[in-house]
């Protein structure tokens, strides 16, 4: 184009009347309007020769020689047509086992290969759904950070018990923490370990889940600081109060203080034990056990009527 020169390809097929074409022939880069009347005429009488002698047309890309007046052969298009395809004669023969996990020098075991593969993301979200029980959502949130993935696999170890609170505790609070400090998951500083002791003490109900938050933060900040979960509760005074009888002191101490909502609890206005079970939260910092708490309110509350 760049040399103004003339560029053509032709295609020819024949067939005799009522017949379908036979298989088309491709010539290329024929260099002239007289080049390609030449080039379709020689081909004409070409494949007209062959069929006649009961031969069969090859589908072929041939190239107009215009000082022989003949086509030449350049490459077989095979049974797919395909304007890329050049042979490579330093390319090997390619021999493939795919039956057996045997492999050698001159045999590529195909069932070896496909055991080296990692699993697919599908493969793995599925995986989660049907073992695990998680929503698709959940599944999708996990597979899409392999440390976090990492860390559920490990505390999970197999095992779909309490499987949606670990996920909800890596994506909801461990995620949130790390993006409050503007940490990327993949250097959270977190071990396994660290989690592992964390998430057991939280489902004993050693801690609570604002507890649990505030030792993340603590880990996260300090990340040359090896210090286990429960010496670093002991150290901030993070214990749960779990003792029902120090619980029952703590709530009537919250009653005595709140006559107005304790009067309107008394009236029937039930909304306002919420109110009271919030004071009780926040006078304990969070270091008490809720659902033990809640139950002797409402037990003292009711006693009072």
């Amino acid at each position: 184009m760049e040399e103004g020169a003339l560029r053509v390809d032709a295609n020819v097929s024949l067939r005799r009347p009522g017949q379908p074409l036979s298989t088309r022939t491709e010539i290329k880069n024929i260099g002239s309007v007289r080049g390609v009347a030449g080039a379709i005429r020689h081909e004409i009488d070409r494949q007209r020769d062959i069929l006649e002698r009961g031969g069969t047309i090859v589908n072929e890309t041939r190239s107009w020689d215009a000082a022989n007046k003949l086509t030449v052969t350049m490459r077989d298009k095979e049974t797919v047509q395909d304007y890329r395809y050049m042979p490579e004669p330093n390319l090997p023969p390619l021999r493939v086992n795919l039956h057996t996990r045997e492999d050698s020098r001159d045999v590529i075991s195909v069932p070896l290969i496909h055991d080296r593969i990692p699993e697919l993301p599908e493969a793995t979200r599925a995986q989660l759904i049907e073992t695990f029980h998680l929503r698709r959502e959940t599944a999708i949130q996990l597979v899409n950070e392999p440390m976090l993935l990492e860390y559920f696999q490990e505390l999970t170890n197999g095992s779909s018990k309490n499987s949606t609170k670990i996920a909800n505790l890596l994506l909801n609070d461990l995620l949130t923490v790390l993006n409050k400090k503007k940490v990327y998951v993949d250097d959270c500083p977190v071990t396994i370990k660290q989690m592992t002791e964390l998430t057991d003490l939280l489902f004993k109900k050693e801690i609570n889940l604002d507890v649990c938050r505030k030792v993340l933060e603590e880990m996260v900040e300090s990340p040359d600081s090896d210090d286990s979960p429960t010496r670093i509760i002991k150290q901030k005074g993070w214990s749960l109060v779990t003792d029902e009888e120090e619980i029952v002191k703590i709530c009537k101490g919250i009653i005595e203080n709140n006559p107005n909502l304790v009067k309107q609890y008394k009236e029937g206005k039930g909304k306002v034990f919420k109110a009271l079970l919030g004071i009780l939260a926040k006078n304990a910092q969070s270091k008490i056990d809720m659902s033990v708490a809640a139950k002797k309110m409402e037990e003292l509350l009711k006693s009072e009527k």
